[in-house]
């Protein structure tokens, strides 16, 4: 099993300079999710830096909210889509996954538009779709995302299910934090546990990011040393 983990970016206290030069140099880390682009496009020049900087890690691509929350899948969307896309060519070779992230008001009742957008776009796998409604969380619906052959995010959060989902052969799973979202310190036993639900499900690839912002670099560089002893 190939195992890839990061942090969900690197502009946090912890990164002394607040640097992608800093995480490369000292995380100790092979992956990164890219979260800012979500709340806005990058420049160009930035794309382009960190194609020429970024070449030892495996990059996850959080997609803009114009594609997910505004414009949601519609044909609005895809022609957003392109335009992202465009904007990520540089740094795609390094891209394994674009993780499209569903507002929590879009429910399976819109899964005709999302099969379609899907469709349209043609990620195959690097389409990454994290869910945050809980009535997405069935096993039919599962099994259209394996039919789909998209993958499905799986997450460590509240309220939600802490199932290691795998739709394709690979694993992503996204580390939102236990007791409360984004400030959760994960301990040994709860690394290990999840580490032993990943090796049972038996992925090719798993790719793990942690979105828990004081702790997510520590947490992190753990999780790592525990998957790579199992």
């Amino acid at each position: 099993m190939k195992i890839f983990v990061g942090t969900s970016g690197w502009f946090y206290e912890w990164n002394e300079d607040q640097t992608l030069d800093w995480y490369i140099a000292n995380s100790g880390l092979n992956s990164i999710e890219l979260n800012a682009s979500f709340y806005r496009f990058p420049f160009p020049n930035q794309v382009k830096a960190w194609a020429k900087k970024g070449t030892s890690l495996r990059w996850a691509i959080k997609v803009n909210r114009l594609i997910t929350h505004i414009f949601k899948f519609s044909t609005r969307g895809a022609v957003t889509w392109q335009r992202f896309a465009e904007l990520f060519k540089p740094l795609d070779k390094f891209i394994d996954f674009y993780l499209f992230q569903l507002p929590p008001n879009y429910t399976p009742k819109a899964i005709k538009q999302l099969t379609k957008f899907v469709n349209k776009i043609k990620l195959g796998e690097r389409f990454a779709l994290e869910p945050r409604n809980d009535q997405w969380f069935n096993s039919a619906l599962v099994n259209w995302a394996k039919e789909m052959n998209i993958t499905w995010v799986s997450i460590d959060a509240p309220e939600f299910p802490n199932t290691i989902y795998k739709t394709t052969d690979k694993v992503y799973l996204r580390m939102h934090g236990r007791t409360g979202w984004y400030s959760h310190n994960y301990s040994d036993a709860e690394l290990k546990e999840i580490a032993h639900r990943i090796y049972v499900v038996k992925p090719k690839e798993v790719y793990i990011y942690f979105n828990n912002n004081h702790n997510m670099l520590k947490n992190a560089q753990r999780m790592d040393e525990i998957l790579r002893k199992i």
